[in-house]
């Protein structure tokens, strides 16, 4: 029987928050770095609400065919990400932009934004260096210099050009759009040139030359990569990976996201299987993934089965779920971890500094027990969320409790091996030259 049948609604939710948000100072001076990489972009935010009146007025069959993307995907209430081939669509979607618009983008950037406002610290593989990529990046965010040291962005020299950028269209509930009324508030990716992963070999060097170091790798998919270029890019990947792993990062987690090509997907779990240790994705991702009519906690084990890892997070408007051959307590913390300081951004519109509950967010009854026995060494964890029916911004939320949850599993190896089962360590962790004294504090200035 699933464990889905059997829930608990029986925490004080908003407590447990309160008291989480009080300790996310002490998390995160106390966390191990996170290596992550290799998405990095410029963002532009629009309002689909304007958009699209302008969008129906243009009469090019590929605006129009964008124009029923857009609805068919705001009218199931879907974000997602879509490629778009319309060569005028940049300078169209420019036009209507803000002032404001630009906005830091990418997995792995993104991560390392949510990670460095609250005084984590993060290492991001970059390769565009580009005035425009780095004036977007929080200073608290580290990148490997030439030379091999850890540097501010503010520091790095800016290079030539910069790639496309992408555009981040959000619609939000009860507001309508041409035809109809959306009943859930999110964002739909867009972008209209391929993309391949950040090439940072210095930042693959500094990986192999600290081991003992990070507390958590995060990889971000390679889903802006073309079929014919997919393969040689995964092999790239897997190297990477295994450098990774060699320099003592047991928790490697690969966001899955979403893929505008047919079968590319399917190509990247079956090369990237094996590799990683833990997968994220979000419920309309694991049920697109693994098909209707079976509970998401059975989809997500039956996921960890296949791809050869020992944690699968899921995570949803109202609450977030893990399987994990780990600590199902520890994991829970680290899924309200994610969940907290997702809901801050999500009401602020940008990462912040001290995440706290919304206090327009609501508890929802999780459909899945808090803690769970799932057999075979499987354990479930289940949190509800603090959910905001109408954000400030949709953007970025799902890599902000990527960041969140692995700030739980990047504390000192003491307590990594206590909670994951992993084998003790030596706690004693080379620092960057010249650091002493507090790690993430005096690391970070």
């Amino acid at each position: 029987m699933s464990a889905a049948a059997t829930p608990n609604a029986s925490i004080d939710w908003a407590r447990a928050y309160a008291d989480l948000a009080a300790d996310i100072p002490r998390l995160a001076a106390r966390a191990r770095p996170l290596a992550t990489g290799f998405a990095a972009c410029v963002d532009k935010r629009l309002d689909l609400h304007a958009v699209a009146p302008a969008l129906a007025e243009e009469i090019e069959p590929a605006a129009q065919g964008f124009l029923a993307e857009l609805q068919g995907r705001a009218k199931a209430g879907r974000g997602g990400e879509v490629l778009v081939d319309w060569p005028a669509g940049p300078a169209f979607l420019d036009r209507l932009a803000g002032p404001d618009a630009a906005a830091l983008g990418g997995t792995s950037a993104q991560a390392a934004w949510t990670l460095a406002r609250i005084g984590a610290p993060a290492v991001l593989a970059l390769g565009d260096r580009s005035a425009g990529q780095l004036a977007l990046l929080d200073p608290g965010i580290r990148l490997v210099s030439a030379t091999g040291g850890l540097v501010a962005p503010a520091t790095c020299t800016a290079g030539p050009g910069g790639k496309p950028a992408h555009y981040i269209l959000e619609y939000s509930a009860g507001r309508p759009l041409p035809g109809f009324v959306p009943h859930r508030s999110t964002r739909i990716i867009v972008r209209f040139a391929d993309e391949a992963p950040e090439h940072d070999p210095d930042f693959q060097a500094y990986v192999r030359g600290h081991a003992g170091l990070f507390g958590a790798g995060l990889l971000s998919s390679p889903n802006t990569v073309p079929p014919d270029q997919l393969a040689r890019v995964l092999d790239e990947l897997v190297g990477c990976l295994a450098d990774w792993r060699s320099a003592g990062i047991d928790l490697i987690h690969w966001e899955l996201g979403g893929f505008p090509w047919p079968g590319t997907r399917e190509r990247t779990i079956e090369r990237l299987s094996g590799h990683v240790s833990s997968i994220g994705l979000s419920l309309s991702e694991l049920h697109e993934l693994m098909g209707a009519g079976e509970p998401a906690d059975r989809q997500a084990l039956r996921l960890a089965v296949q791809c050869q890892v020992g944690r699968i997070v899921v995570h949803a408007d109202e609450w977030a779920l893990a399987v994990t051959r780990g600590d199902a307590e520890h994991e829970q913390q680290a899924l309200m971890a994610g969940c907290l300081i997702a809901a801050a951004r999500a009401d602020h519109g940008v990462p912040v500094a001290t995440p706290s509950v919304p206090p327009a967010s609501c508890f929802l009854a999780p459909p899945y027990p808090t803690i769970a026995e799932l057999g075979d060494g499987w354990h479930l964890a289940c949190c509800a969320s603090p959910y905001l029916r109408h954000p400030k911004s949709c953007l970025g939320l799902g890599d902000s409790f990527t960041a969140g949850t692995l700030l739980v599993h990047a504390q000192p190896l003491a307590d990594a091996a206590r909670h994951l089962g992993a084998a003790a360590a030596d706690s004693r962790m080379p620092l960057p030259a010249g650091e002493t004294g507090n790690r993430s504090r005096s690391w970070l200035q």
